[in-house]
């Protein structure tokens, strides 16, 4: 990560001078569209596609490739400028500003979910006692802090978390490996293609995510990285759910995997090494805790900056507080 040159006033409000390459975007990214969809992600699409689930996310990455096309040809034509900005050029300054505004209301809405699925994940996993509203207020004061601290921050709290988050999935299915049952697959395409493309509409939303290339583009610092490595981070995420639902469906099969609201968790849990590790879904659920509050740290820290953009404000402090709760 590099420092650009002191922000100018006619750049926009709280353009940072923190700078990212190609290669941390693509992390971002990643991460961003994985983090919370992969403990719910089985249960969705077996519940419409039942053995052939894991096809689902290659239908759903098409919106995600879509968003990326759009914003790197947008970056390119207004090179240095967010969404809001460059929309105030081309729509006026009262649509700019209120397209700025539905934006801002899409990130509360991404996070009003991902804290409704972590809190919802952390009562049926560890916490089954503890009070919903507690361990959301708990994520939303965390994530707030993270916002603050900035964009570099959560930067290098993202490279430092996702190798770990990501070797974790990989060892989840080499454990479980020796106990999958490849019978579960079949009949493949049992009842067409259509429930498959039903399957693939909810995963969909996950890959709409993308939208947060729109503003993290002018603090990228060679933006002819971007397509390149927001294609490798979108194919990279459409292995992890096809990953993801084909170890469910073959270790729980296509009914066990569509009624458990967690199925992965249920895959987690069964994972037994020896009489050594017994309880290794602790150490992974703490890499999925770390990794969500990164994720929810970013969106509030966009969600802030789009608004304090709209409002010309120069501070995120006295914004993104209030915002999370």
């Amino acid at each position: 990560m590099v420092k650009a040159p002191k922000s100018q006033k006619e750049e926009g409000i709280l353009i940072s001078k923190v700078r990212i390459s190609g290669s941390q975007f693509g992390a971002i990214l990643f991460l961003t569209i994985v983090t919370t969809a992969v403990l719910y992600i089985p249960n969705i699409t077996a519940r419409e596609a039942k053995q052939s689930a894991w096809l689902a996310p290659i239908l759903s990455s098409g919106m995600g490739f879509l968003i990326l096309w759009i914003f790197v040809k947008l970056g390119e034509r207004f090179p240095g400028q967010n969404l809001v900005q460059f929309s105030t050029q081309l729509l006026g300054k009262f649509l700019g500003k209120a397209l700025g505004l539905g934006y801002c209301l899409f990130f509360l809405v991404i996070n009003f979910f991902t804290l409704r699925q972590f809190s919802e994940a952390m009562n049926l996993s560890l916490l089954q006692h503890t009070p919903v509203w507690f361990v959301s207020l708990w994520l939303a004061l965390v994530g707030s802090y993270g916002a603050i601290l900035g964009l570099e921050v959560i930067t290098r709290s993202i490279q430092f978390v996702l190798p770990l988050f990501v070797i974790s999935i990989i060892l989840v299915i080499l454990f479980t490996f020796p106990d999958l049952e490849y019978k579960q697959l079949f009949p493949l395409f049992e009842g067409g293609v259509w429930p498959i493309v039903k399957a693939s509409y909810s995963p969909a939303t996950w890959f709409g995510e993308s939208i947060v290339l729109a503003f993290l583009f002018p603090f990228i610092n060679k933006t002819q990285e971007v397509f390149k490595k927001g294609t490798w981070a979108l194919l990279a995420a459409i292995l992890v759910f096809s990953a993801d639902i084909l170890v469910t469906l073959l270790l729980l099969g296509p009914e066990l995997a569509s009624s458990y609201d967690l199925a992965f968790w249920k895959v987690i849990r069964y994972i037994e090494v020896g009489r050594t590790f017994l309880r290794l879904e602790t150490i992974i659920i703490f890499l999925w805790i770390s990794a969500v509050v990164a994720k929810f740290a970013l969106v509030l820290y966009l969600g802030g900056l789009v608004l304090a953009e709209v409002w010309g404000r120069q501070s995120l402090g006295k914004i993104v507080v209030p915002m999370a709760l």
